[in-house]
């Protein structure tokens, strides 16, 4: 044992496996110290003996496995394997969390503008509170990432993050997404499912277009909020939840609020503490360094050698109104790193809507917003080239289809075609 030790000090193996003697009076004690000179190294332990009280011991000193003699020569090899996929997931998940803290780390997110400053130091101090927040904004302006920042950097950082989309899940399967199911609670619940709520205890439940939500569901989101506590969709048992909420949203809330589409109790529970996110057409000084980080980026994952934007680029980024905002720079800058031939992006590739490049030469740091008619003729436009397919115009315009059909939705566009699908 000693000569082990010795090489294991000075030399680093895949794996150890540890046959155990007939004396098994210090297996925790020689586990505990093979484990401090090789903490990353899976031991597999084995022995003649097979006592549960011994297999538990030595499990619980940290071994990986217990396999007792005489044993097939494949057990070995796949106990072996098992080790090793285990140990190479465990490095993965330790790898991503060290990425996932670079990520979130408050220094390097691109907030020039004094507006996205004071934001963050908003963010700075809420994330270590333990209250409900409501984040609001135009579409692509960041709510989902920021409210990952907020949790990365709160006490809850080590517990799960969870997200929920409540605009593209379907309202039927809506309440067993958040709240679970119990088996036969309908047709296909085959098992019982945990939802998301008890998925993220302990840690936070990120709700974004949390005004998609029905009635129902507000009401029952209220007591999960109030009560921590909640039910499985078909099931009668109460289940405590310690979960905080971020919930995110692009529309007007208030104004739901006034016209009842969404319940005032629900409104003032949720709006605790509040972050409204600019648009990117009000933060102008973030443009050029958000455009170079997205090129590093995007060049990264296409894999394609892209190294800066020309002069003219720029200035046709700075001068846009960006509807879609960092999304809709982030989908044209990905179409035209494709698009370019060299190491430089120029001014023809790059495709944006002309009638959204807006110059204010008297005040050239302030942007205009579109007006409704501007904006009702630019969808229009993009529907009827691409045959009112509305994934295709929303390629055409650079955002998603989801915010397309909200501003569809919004200005009252409708097309005759669509309603044989209703």
């Amino acid at each position: 044992m000693a000569d082990a030790e010795q090489r294991i000090q000075k030399e680093t193996f895949n794996i150890i496996i540890f046959d155990l003697s007939d004396d098994d009076s210090h297996l925790a004690e020689s586990l505990q110290e093979l484990r401090h000179n090789a903490p990353f190294t899976p031991i597999i332990v084995t022995s003649t003996q097979h006592r549960a009280d011994l297999i538990v011991s030595a499990i619980k000193a940290g071994a990986f496995d217990f396999i007792t003699k005489p044993f097939a020569v494949e057990k070995l090899k796949l106990t072996v394997s098992q080790a090793l996929e285990n140990r190479s997931l465990k490095n993965e998940i330790d790898y991503l969390r060290r990425q996932q803290d670079v990520v979130y780390d408050y220094d390097r997110i691109i907030a020039v503008s004094p507006a996205m400053s004071e934001i963050m130091g908003t963010i700075k101090k809420l994330s270590q509170t333990d209250s409900t927040i409501l984040v609001t904004g135009e579409t692509g302006t960041g709510k989902s990432f920021l409210s990952g920042n907020i949790h990365f950097n709160s006490p809850r950082h080590h517990k799960p993050f969870i997200k929920v989309n409540c605009a593209n899940i379907p309202e039927t399967l809506l309440e067993s997404e958040l709240f679970g199911h119990e088996k036969g609670a309908f047709t296909g619940a085959n098992k019982t499912r945990t939802g998301r709520f008890e998925q993220a205890n302990g840690g936070t439940l990120f709700l974004d277009e949390l005004c998609e939500l029905s009635f129902a569901l507000q009401a029952k989101l209220l007591r999960a909020l109030e009560e921590k506590a909640f039910e499985r969709l078909g099931g009668n048992k109460t289940i405590h939840s310690d979960t905080r909420i971020i919930a995110a949203t692009n529309q007007d809330i208030e104004a739901l609020v006034g016209s009842a589409n969404f319940r005032e109790d629900l409104y003032y529970r949720i709006n605790v503490l509040r972050i409204h996110l600019p648009p990117l057409r009000e933060r102008t000084e973030c443009i050029e360094p958000l455009a170079n980080y997205l090129l590093k980026k995007l060049s990264r994952s296409v894999k394609k050698h892209v190294e800066a934007f020309s002069p003219e680029v720029i200035k046709l980024f700075q001068n846009y109104a960006w509807p879609g905002n960092i999304r809709e720079m982030s989908n044209t800058i990905e179409r035209a790193i494709l698009l370019a031939d060299g190491s430089m992006i120029r001014k023809e590739n790059v495709s944006l809507p002309k009638v959204n490049v807006i110059s204010a030469p008297e005040e050239p740091s302030r942007y205009l917003r579109l007006s409704e008619d501007q904006e009702r003729d630019l969808i229009y436009q993009a529907l009827e080239k691409n045959l009112w397919i509305q994934k295709d115009a929303a390629k055409e315009l650079g955002i998603t289809p989801r915010a397309l059909n909200y501003r569809i939705k919004k200005l009252g566009i409708t097309h005759s075609r669509w309603r044989k699908h209703r």
